[in-house]
C-alpha cells in the first residue's frame, strides 16, 4: 500500500514539475533541409498545453517570417489560409506539420543543412493576459525526396 501511495505522489510531483510555471511545452521541433535557392520551409513541432492559451506568434532569425497556416475545405477544395493567432485548449497537444496545421518559414535567409540547429521563438498568451516566450531549437533533418511522377496511367521514376 505504501508503494502505491509513493508511486502516486511521484506521478503528481512530476506532473507539477512538467507544468511548473510554464503551462505550455514545445517539443519535436524539426525542419527539412533546403536546397540552394529555396525560399521557404515547413517547421514541424508539437505544442502541449496544460492551461488554455493562444499562440500569438512564431519567429526565427533564419527566416523573414514564420506564418501559422491552416488548411480548410472550402467549396470542395482544400485551401491554405494564414492565421494571425491560434487558440489552444488546455490539456491537448497540437501537432504542426500534420493534419490541417503547419508553420511556414517564409523568406529563408540561409540554406538549411542537415545537422543545423535553428532557433525558434514562440509567444503564447494565457486567459489572464500573461504572456510567455518559449525558445526552442529546431533540428534540420534530411529531406525525403520522391523522384516519382504520377501520370494518368503510369508512374515515372526520374532517377
Amino acid at each position: 500500500m505504501l508503494n502505491k501511495l509513493f508511486a502516486v505522489l511521484v506521478v503528481l510531483l512530476c506532473g507539477s514539475a512538467w507544468a511548473g510555471g510554464n503551462d505550455v511545452m514545445v517539443d519535436k521541433a524539426r525542419i527539412g533541409e533546403s536546397v540552394p535557392g529555396q525560399t521557404s520551409a515547413t517547421l514541424e513541432l508539437n505544442i502541449s498545453t496544460v492551461k488554455p492559451a493562444t499562440l500569438l506568434s512564431v519567429s526565427s532569425p533564419a527566416a523573414k517570417e514564420v506564418e501559422i497556416h491552416s488548411m480548410v475545405l472550402h467549396q470542395g477544395k482544400m485551401m491554405v489560409r494564414v492565421v494571425d493567432r491560434l487558440a489552444m485548449p488546455g490539456h491537448r497537444t497540437i501537432t504542426f506539420g500534420s493534419h490541417q496545421l503547419f508553420l511556414m518559414m517564409a523568406g529563408l535567409k540561409q540554406q538549411l543543412n542537415v545537422g543545423d540547429k535553428v532557433p525558434v521563438t514562440l509567444v503564447v498568451e494565457y486567459d489572464d493576459k500573461r504572456k510567455q516566450t518559449i525558445e526552442v531549437s529546431a533540428d534540420v533533418k534530411k529531406m525525403s525526396l520522391s523522384y516519382k511522377h504520377y501520370g494518368p496511367n503510369e508512374v515515372h521514376d526520374h532517377r
